[in-house]
């Protein structure tokens, strides 16, 4: 008759992906990159509890450790990284914009490989110095190793915050087109600290020349794949071919760029851009829209099953105090690390930050949510021999600072753009009430504030909301507040500084 395990196993994680995805939406209503996995890693908890309570009796016998090892199972990095990320990537890259990738790409590249590659450092260093610290040393290697998986902020927790959060056009395109282009740079140089904890040779030229290859290799089969694809929708189709044809697209040229030893997610990503910006040449807008809403549905789909399998990793995780602390105490490292990252890698960009809209950098650094990808290559690699005896650092870790990230970068960015950009709605009482105007305190000194508009043809504008802060913020410097008048300021001065902060052409 066969086996039934592949249907069991599946039976099982939709049974899971159903109750957690209900609950979180009926009960908590936070976002899913959010609500699954916290709603998982409990019931696995909980689950944990009742066995050794009730597990071993007459009427009911759960051998937890059967469940350990089908977790353990499963390959997480196969099902992400060499799976269903592909989809993901290009289901994205297909309502990307190449004229917003045109008009942002300078700092979404500086995001995407000199903030990450400085955030692994920093991050890798500090934490190096605290397990020193507190007696449990681990190779300053491996906390690198550890830094450059957390490095990169993921594109399906990405999505998942931002579809909760009412953002101005520029912040969504950065967050985002960081997320999908990062993973390149991030697998790259992860692969790289892992060859030389290995005993392999490294070189700054030859990790460089090995970057660039993948890339440019990447674009290559990406474009080619891209240009296929729309040679095969032009014509007579259904939109079952449709779907196939996008389908293809995304799992082809990732599988190439494989074979190839390039980038996968960049030549799916650029794949998909070529589509995606070509294809209302070829079809009409409702079919457009459909194939747009199949993928949307999909990715509804992986995302619960994606956010569910996160939280089930708890059973594999031996947690103890000291192993909790130094997750929670990473996570704050890897959040300080991001932030100097950012800043440090916009230095040499000066123009960039010259002409940046006022807390641009300060959001996009709070809004680096952890995820999946992140879990993978640590889950993949943790086990190896070089890496065994610090396993239970390494995915404690790891999970700790995926689980922080979406309850502190994801719930706590509404917080942090209201602090920058006027929200009548935003919240006055409770817990919710004092962390706003935590920071509006902390990261917004100055007080001055933009708000988002729309034009009589309903484009998007940011203007200044109170320029008023302007003019005491210029007068406290000078140390003249009590003497200055509103009639003696400078109005010419004060126009050009508000037409400055409104220049749509800001970073």
């Amino acid at each position: 008759m066969g086996s039934y395990s592949f249907l069991q196993m599946f039976t099982v994680v939709f049974g899971l992906s159903i109750a957690t995805t209900l609950f979180n939406k009926r009960v908590l209503g936070l976002p899913a990159a959010i609500g699954v996995p916290i709603v998982s890693a409990v019931a696995v908890f909980l689950l944990q509890w009742a066995v050794s309570l009730f597990g071993h009796n007459d009427f009911v016998h759960i051998n937890i450790k059967e469940i350990e090892n089908a977790v353990r199972g499963i390959d997480f990095y196969d099902f992400l990284i060499n799976g269903v990320i592909c989809f993901i990537l290009t289901s994205s890259a297909l309502k990307f914009k190449i004229s917003d990738l045109k008009t942002y790409f300078k700092p979404i590249a500086i995001l995407a490989s000199i903030a990450l590659a400085l955030c692994a450092v920093f991050f890798g260093l500090a934490l190096y110095g605290y397990q020193i610290a507190t007696g449990h040393k681990v190779g300053l290697l491996v906390l690198l190793l550890l830094g450059a998986a957390l490095g990169a902020t993921d594109p399906i927790g990405i999505k998942g915050v931002l579809s909760s959060v009412k953002a101005p056009h520029h912040l969504m395109v950065k967050l985002e087109g960081e997320s999908l282009f990062n993973d390149a740079v991030c697998i790259a140089l992860f692969m790289t600290i892992l060859a030389v904890i290995k005993g392999g040779e490294f070189t700054v030229v030859g990790a460089l020349g090995v970057l660039a290859y993948e890339i440019v290799v990447a674009v290559i089969i990406g474009l080619a794949f891209g240009w296929f694809v729309l040679r095969l929708l032009k014509g007579k189709h259904e939109m079952e071919s449709l779907i196939l044809s996008t389908a293809f697209l995304a799992s082809g040229s990732y599988l190439v760029a494989l074979y190839a030893h390039a980038s996968g997610p960049i030549a799916c990503v650029i794949a998909g851009l070529v589509v995606g910006n070509r294809w209302q040449e070829i079809l009409s807008e409702q079919e457009v829209s459909e194939v747009n809403h199949f993928w949307h549905t999909v990715e509804g789909i992986i995302n619960s099953f994606l956010f569910t399998l996160i939280g089930m990793e708890l059973f594999i995780i031996d947690f103890h105090v000291d192993l909790l602390i130094g997750g929670v105490v990473a996570f704050v490292i890897l959040h300080l690390a991001r932030f100097a990252a950012n800043f440090l890698a916009f230095v040499p960009f000066r123009s960039i930050r010259r002409q940046s809209y006022n807390g641009s950098l300060t959001i996009l650094s709070w809004g680096g949510v952890r995820g999946g990808i992140s879990l993978a290559l640590i889950l993949a690699v943790a086990n190896m021999p070089p890496l065994s005896k610090y396993s239970d650092i390494l995915i404690g870790y790891t999970f700790v600072c995926v689980l922080l990230s979406g309850l502190v970068c994801g719930l706590g960015l509404p917080g942090v753009m209201n602090a920058f950009y006027y929200n009548p709605d935003e919240p006055k009482t409770g817990f919710s009430g004092w962390y706003q105007r935590w920071c509006h305190k902390v990261f917004n000194r100055k007080g001055m504030m933009y708000w988002v508009t729309e034009d009589a043809q309903g484009k998007e504008q940011i203007v200044v909301h109170n320029p008023e802060c302007l003019v005491v913020a210029d007068a406290k410097e000078t140390s003249q507040a009590s003497e200055m008048g509103l009639d003696k300021l400078n109005e010419e001065k004060l126009a050009a500084e508000v037409k400055r902060l409104e220049d749509p052409k800001n970073f």
